[in-house]
């Protein structure tokens, strides 16, 4: 008869996540994450398999946290440019300071693994149209209610949103100053 599991899974994965956030999956060792998790080593592989299955279950969880925030930013009725300002205001000024140091998961992951674990990075870009595809969904509302003043189409305005997104992401990692950010938003927001 086998063993009951002596952990919650759901706080185990929410460790081994807030680690590779914190510090990669790279130096996110199988020592780090059994402390990080609080288990042995057994359950880490009877639960969750190895760490690369992990790291993918860590990213699944990621992805609904984002899909929790789009949900109720991007895709709230009214004004397309108001929730897209919404959106990036609550991933980079509302949030607290750790995990705007932190950055985001998926680009992290990106740019970290494309050259070593390639089919992680592009799991990691798919899971972004988490953000792109209501982002264009806004964007083509934007556009066609002639909100949008330049001559970006939804398309090229969405790319331009994730280049902002992921910039974001990256100086939130680098300095964590928020005023700076909600400038960067404003002026970005501003300009189109």
């Amino acid at each position: 008869m086998a063993r009951p599991l002596e952990f919650d899974k759901d706080v185990a994965l929410d460790a081994a996540l807030d680690l590779f956030w914190r510090d990669g999956f790279e130096a996110s060792t199988i020592q780090k994450l059994l402390v990080e998790m609080g288990i042995n080593r057994g359950s880490l592989y009877s639960s969750f398999g190895d760490k690369q299955t992990l790291f993918t279950a860590a990213l699944d969880r990621y992805e609904e946290r984002l899909r929790t925030l789009t949900e109720s930013t991007l895709n709230r009725a009214g004004d397309p440019l108001a929730a897209i300002r919404a959106f990036l205001e609550e991933r980079f000024v509302a949030v607290d300071r750790n995990t705007l140091r932190n950055g985001c998961l998926l680009t992290n992951t990106i740019s970290e693994l494309a050259n070593t674990e390639p089919e992680l990075a592009r799991l990691a870009g798919r899971k972004l149209q988490v953000v792109e595809r209501p982002l264009l969904k806004r964007c083509q509302e934007a556009v066609a209610a002639g909100k949008i003043r330049s001559k970006l189409t939804a398309p090229l305005l969405r790319d331009y949103l994730m280049t902002l997104y992921t910039g974001l992401a990256l100086r939130g990692k680098q300095h964590g100053n928020k005023k700076q950010l909600r400038s960067v938003i404003d002026h970005a927001l501003a300009s189109l």
